[in-house]
């Protein structure tokens, strides 16, 4: 009978490993010996062998703990923390240079001051900075080139995104009197981070 026929074919599925044709309940494939079911490791119900989330107790069976790999999770959670300025690196270093060093005061100041707003607490005193920069003739802009970079590095971390350390080259830039070149590396790995944001953002992710 055609109606016969026609369940028997629905309860049949394909082996994912050699396609070929098997009953519905099969836990091995008699075409290839492949085993077609496995046990959740968390809850111990039987799944799919490929099956990348247990479809019982929804456990990412890609990972250790069950729980997602790391993909950019906590940014996309934070796709509407606040962001720095973008600022061009050229622009940055020649008015720093034509206003001696002025320009690049404020915009240490401004870079502090964005770090604190998109993490959402304040690790830098951008204004203190300032006065100790002044108080100790230059020699605490050693510790701002440390710290501006390390709080950025953290916020990368906490928000699983691609973490790229400057820290090192700013503080050894700075040792060999290029503040600017230290500060404008930091600025442009700023604006990598704000653009890596926008992007999450736009793509509704």
């Amino acid at each position: 009978m055609p109606g016969a026929g026609c369940r028997e074919r629905a309860m049949m599925k394909k082996c994912p490993f050699c396609a070929e044709e098997i009953p519905e309940e099969s836990r091995v494939c008699k075409f290839c010996s492949s085993a077609i079911v496995k046990k959740c490791p968390f809850c111990a119900e039987e799944i799919a062998v490929l099956a990348r989330r247990c479809r019982f107790c929804n456990s990412d069976l890609s990972g250790e703990t069950g729980e997602p790999k790391a993909s950019f999770s906590r940014a996309r959670q934070r796709a509407d923390a606040t962001l720095g300025e973008d600022r061009g690196i050229v622009v940055t270093i020649l008015l720093t240079i034509v206003t001696c060093g002025i320009w690049g005061l404020v915009v240490q100041y401004k870079i502090g001051e964005e770090l604190n707003r998109h993490q959402g607490r304040s690790q830098i005193n951008a204004a203190m900075d300032l006065v100790l920069i002044f108080v100790t003739c230059g020699l605490w802009t050693f510790y701002v080139m440390y710290k501006y970079p390390r709080v950025l590095q953290e916020i990368t971390v906490e928000e699983e995104m691609p973490v790229v350390d400057v820290t090192v080259p700013c503080i050894l830039l700075t040792v060999f009197q290029l503040y600017i070149v230290a500060l404008a590396i930091l600025q442009n790995e700023l604006n990598k981070h704000w653009e890596a944001h926008r992007t999450l953002k736009a793509s509704g992710l």
